[in-house]
């Protein structure tokens, strides 16, 4: 066994995972106090047996385990076409390495498909993949397909993260404060497992100058979809669906507990991407949207149905063909505790 493998097992056994039973201290595959052992479904640890979404009562939160690789049709599409790609996820990953160095323990929260789960494992570094979705976890499970020894993926609940208090060196957390209606509870378990140097990472990217031409091209492409999306939901809501969010201003629960943010570009890094409208579209038409967790399939496939009518009017067989022109580049934005 390298050096490396010695050190990931070794971690792996370290006590940083709390017994969903008993609550007490304990490794990956179980507890030495109760001995329970943690249960595993498809390589998913269940560190909780809560319902994969919960739109009423207490602790409402969104899970996308009827939206699936829909969620990110992008990653869907490379990875079937073995499409080799440089990402905003990436470099950011790199960046942690640069910055942070390989011997740390990162916790991605609400962790999706593995877009940031899966390059900061590859970069060396203990990741625990957190969600609260199996669906979702099981693909990063396969997507990772055995790759990673550094790699966990464990099913929590955001509101009560069963780690150890002072154990995780940075949390990431992409698009998901926003699919809790009480995010500053789960905030201040982000600030309880960090430890005292420990800090919050959100990936970002910004707008890059495009030509003239390039922009006439980006413009078109988004005024068509606002155009389509304004048709789809209306139709939904004549249905009698309307978007559903919750309205809680996480960013201000963020600085409660932490100092405002320091952002952190990635040197030299561009992204294009001219397929835009296609993709957005594919979430349309499957529902692939937290707002749209509560619309029934059918009703989705209806309000889909009379956008996609309209758009052949209006823009051609083809319009889903249409290209825009989007140049990013990509920052962390570091949150440091403030205790």
């Amino acid at each position: 066994m390298c050096i490396e493998s010695i050190q990931f097992a070794l971690r792996r056994k370290q006590m940083l995972f709390l017994c969903p039973k008993c609550k007490s201290k304990c490794e990956l595959t179980g507890c030495g106090k109760c001995g329970y052992t943690i249960p595993h479904i498809h390589s998913v640890f269940q560190f909780c047996d809560d319902l994969p979404c919960k739109l009423e009562g207490d602790d409402q939160y969104i899970g996308y385990d009827d939206i699936g690789e829909d969620f990110e049709p992008t990653v869907a599409y490379w990875d079937a076409n073995n499409t080799e790609r440089y990402d905003v996820y990436e470099a950011c990953g790199d960046l942690i390495v640069q910055k942070f160095g390989k011997c740390i323990t990162v916790l991605d929260l609400g962790a999706g498909l593995g877009t940031a789960s899966i390059p900061l494992a590859k970069n060396g570094i203990y990741t625990i993949a957190a969600d609260i979705s199996n669906v979702i976890l099981s693909t990063v499970v396969k997507r990772a397909a055995g790759r990673y020894p550094n790699l966990v993926c464990a099913r929590m609940n955001a509101y009560n993260l069963l780690l150890e208090d002072n154990s995780i060196d940075i949390v990431v957390e992409n698009a998901m404060l926003h699919l809790v209606d009480h995010p500053k509870k789960v905030i201040r378990e982000i600030a309880r497992v960090l430890k005292p140097d420990g800090c919050l990472i959100r990936y970002g990217s910004y707008g890059q100058s495009l030509t003239e031409e390039e922009a006439k091209l980006n413009t078109f492409c988004n005024n068509v979809l606002n155009d389509l999306s304004d048709i789809y939901y209306k139709e939904l809501e004549i249905l009698g669906y309307k978007r559903f969010r919750f309205d809680n201003r996480f960013i201000e629960k963020i600085l409660e507990y932490f100092k405002p943010p320091t952002n952190e570009p990635v040197e030299g890094f561009s992204e294009v991407f001219n397929d835009q409208l296609k993709f957005r579209l594919h979430r349309l038409r499957t529902g692939a949207h937290s707002d749209l967790i509560h619309v029934p399939k059918n009703a989705i496939g209806a309000a889909w149905n009379i956008t996609d009518a309209y758009a052949k009017e209006k823009y051609g067989e083809a319009y889903r063909d249409i290209k825009g022109f989007s140049k990013y580049g990509a920052m962390i934005q570091l949150y440091n505790l403030k205790r």
